[in-house]
């Protein structure tokens, strides 16, 4: 049984050495999400671990995101990461610490036939899980572009991910705080597409609901969760349950406040 005593972590830059393994928690996580599970079913599979491998290796050498990890100050272990797109923001103004590594030759991107051959693989496979997929890709693009302001900066988190086993510990509180500093310090709201289970920490640390998309997994799952498959709600009744996808923003507080 996974311990619930707080650590303490420490915020730092995200190394090129450290992809592997944020990419690892990154699916680790994703695997406990019946959500993520269902979307999964009927199709070939995906390799979630190899999608941050690649999302990092594009990002790390962007001037307005900004990744880090969460680093168990007793033990040194990387215990979760998240990371910060600053859409409009002056690049010269964004707080950021680069990779102090060079980026190793045998971490290279997908060749275009590579990454085309995946792609083709992680597709649907049609029925309702396309569907499933057409409806969430829908609700994104309308939240993005009716909510998200296209004419102002901001940030929006990209990912913010902890170990499985480090869970309810303070890291994902410690991450969220860390991107809020920067959003106080310049004066930015944030904007998250976040999870059923990540959504009361968000509101713990000032985000606020300002859309919702209520999803029944079981309309759209091709068959019930095994007993050892996660859901929402109680087990062995071969329910996967309802899901709700939560679009938040938290508004920049000032020093005085």
């Amino acid at each position: 049984m996974a311990s619930s005593k707080p650590i303490n972590v420490s915020i730092e830059p995200l190394n090129y050495a450290d992809i592997s393994t944020c990419a690892q928690i990154a699916a680790d996580s994703f695997a406990t999400d019946p959500h993520t599970i269902v979307k999964q079913l009927g199709k070939d599979g995906y390799d979630m671990a190899d999608i941050f491998r690649g999302m990092f290796l594009r990002n790390l050498e962007r001037k307005t995101i900004v990744h880090v990890k969460a680093v168990d100050q007793d033990t040194g272990k990387i215990v979760g990461h998240g990371g910060w797109a600053f859409p409009r923001v002056d690049p010269a103004t964004i707080p950021r610490q680069g990779p102090s590594d060079e980026k190793p030759a045998a971490l290279q991107e997908k060749t275009p036939e590579t990454a085309a051959k995946q792609e083709k693989s992680e597709a649907p496979v049609g029925g309702r899980i396309d569907e499933l997929h057409a409806l969430e890709d829908k609700d994104m693009q309308e939240w993005m572009t009716e909510q998200v302001p296209s004419d102002k900066p901001c940030m929006i988190i990209a990912c913010l991910m902890v170990h499985p086993e480090y869970q309810s510990r303070g890291v994902g509180s410690a991450l969220i705080q860390h991107g809020n500093k920067t959003a106080d310090q310049l004066g930015l709201s944030i904007y998250v597409h976040s999870s059923d289970q990540a959504w009361k920490a968000y509101s713990k640390f000032g985000f606020t609901t300002m859309r919702e998309l209520d999803i029944d997994l079981d309309e759209y799952a091709p068959r019930p969760p095994r007993d050892d498959e996660h859901v929402m709600g109680k087990k062995g009744i071969g329910k996967w349950g309802k899901y709700m996808i939560r679009y938040m923003v938290r508004t920049p507080v000032k020093a005085s406040e």
